[in-house]
């Protein structure tokens, strides 16, 4: 991982894990229909249902960084028709055993969110996004590395979503936009699915 990129990342998710330590959360309302939620964090984020009880998947800032490049070029766009973001660490720290896990947005919008498979390095993960010359939108992810999910309302502001396939091993992120004003902002939430690799 370069330098320049982990001191970005650890900038961003400092910052991002303060704003949402700090946020007010939503309680959930008393679950209804066949899912239980019972005992879901109040605080806005992903979770997982294990077992031992609910897992957060921790937000990353998903900061697409040129490698390599002047600084020049990164500002003109030019000489790459692709990004790398590095997520810290060969796994990520929840590894779940169900390849079709399902996950609970409480007070995300799953709008436009994206299930992308990053790939493991020496040390972290990286996920490749094409760049596109239009501001709001210019990075986008591989449409072979994105699984599509199913939604399903579960009650008030908690969403469940389940790939509509099962997922192999390996490393994993649900890329969600920060915020409707901050659409070129990207939060990552990631795990993996365990197996063998």
């Amino acid at each position: 991982m370069t330098r320049r990129t982990f001191i970005v990342s650890m900038i961003a998710s400092a910052t991002v894990s303060t704003v949402t330590l700090l946020a007010q959360g939503n309680p959930p309302q008393p679950p209804t229909g066949n899912i239980d939620i019972t005992g879901i964090p109040a605080l806005r984020g992903i979770y997982y249902h294990a077992a031992s009880g609910w897992e957060s998947l921790s937000p990353r800032v998903l900061m697409p960084l040129w490698d390599g490049k002047p600084a020049a070029m990164e500002v003109l766009n030019v000489g790459s028709d692709h990004t790398i973001t590095e997520l810290p660490g060969r796994h990520s720290d929840v590894q779940i055993g169900d390849a079709r896990p399902t996950f609970y947005l409480h007070g995300i919008d799953p709008t436009d969110l994206y299930l992308v498979r990053v790939m493991a390095k020496d040390g972290y993960r990286e996920l490749r996004m094409p760049i596109s010359r239009h501001f709001w939108e210019w990075a986008h992810y591989n449409a072979k590395d994105v699984t599509d999910v199913e939604i399903q309302g579960v009650n008030g502001d908690i969403i469940a979503i389940r790939p509509s396939a099962n997922l192999a091993p390996g490393e994993y992120t649900l890329a969600s936009v920060f915020g409707p004003d901050y659409r070129w902002l990207r939060l990552g939430f990631d795990f993996g699915i365990a197996g063998t690799r």
